[in-house]
């Protein structure tokens, strides 16, 4: 059975990007139009990847154009840089990580509990990225004033990654006892001072069998 990703399991992701840049950095960020990355390669200059167990099994990949990075950094340090360099790097894996991190906590409220790995950074547009090989990679497009960037999403167990009815639940193995089924929380009222983007789950089927 093909994974398929529930809209309300996307949507913590696409507020944590909007939320850390326009916070940590002050860099508007818009979501686009959701596809799959089927050459599982990076799509801009440089992408922090970082690992996640728990409710699902995978990996979360925050690649950035060169433009799109050098504004975020400059802002978030306060000094202007023009080229790609070991502080870059290291403020990818350090933004990889806060989006990922405040994306978990937001899906903890929904009873989804995650741990995240080390992030690991790779510099280079079109260099392989190491997503689960049986994953399908959700890439998620976002547009900035100095350059794009997109968030990719793979995970390899569907059981963990449906929030609502979209994923019918795998049968227990033998010998277990199924896990009585957790009351959906109410969604969480929206900032009345920032605007939210949200996606709607038709977004995400169209693009899986």
């Amino acid at each position: 059975m093909a994974i398929k990703y529930d809209v309300a399991f996307i949507n913590p992701f696409l507020e944590a990007v909007v939320n850390v840049l326009s916070t940590m950095a002050m860099v508007s960020a818009t979501p686009g139009r959701p596809y799959i990355n089927t050459r599982r390669t990076a799509q801009c200059d440089v992408t922090g990847l970082i690992g996640i167990t728990g409710h699902a099994e995978g990996t979360i990949a925050l690649s950035l154009s060169k433009g799109a990075i050098l504004r975020i950094v400059s802002n978030m340090i306060g000094e202007e840089y023009t080229d790609l360099n070991n502080d870059i790097a290291d403020a990818v894996g350090e933004l990889t990580n806060m989006i990922s991190g405040q994306a978990r906590q937001n899906l903890s409220t929904m009873g989804l509990n995650f741990r995240a790995s080390t992030p690991s950074v790779v510099i280079g547009k079109g260099l392989r990225v190491a997503h689960p090989a049986s994953g399908p990679i959700l890439a998620i497009p976002f547009t900035t004033a100095d350059g794009d960037l997109v968030v990719e999403i793979c995970f390899v167990r569907t059981q963990a990654v449906a929030v609502g009815k979209e994923v019918a639940p795998q049968a227990p193995a033998p010998g277990t006892q199924a896990a009585a089924p957790e009351a959906q929380p109410a969604t969480p009222a929206p900032d009345p001072g920032q605007k939210q983007e949200k996606m709607d789950q038709n977004a995400i089927d169209k693009f899986f069998d």
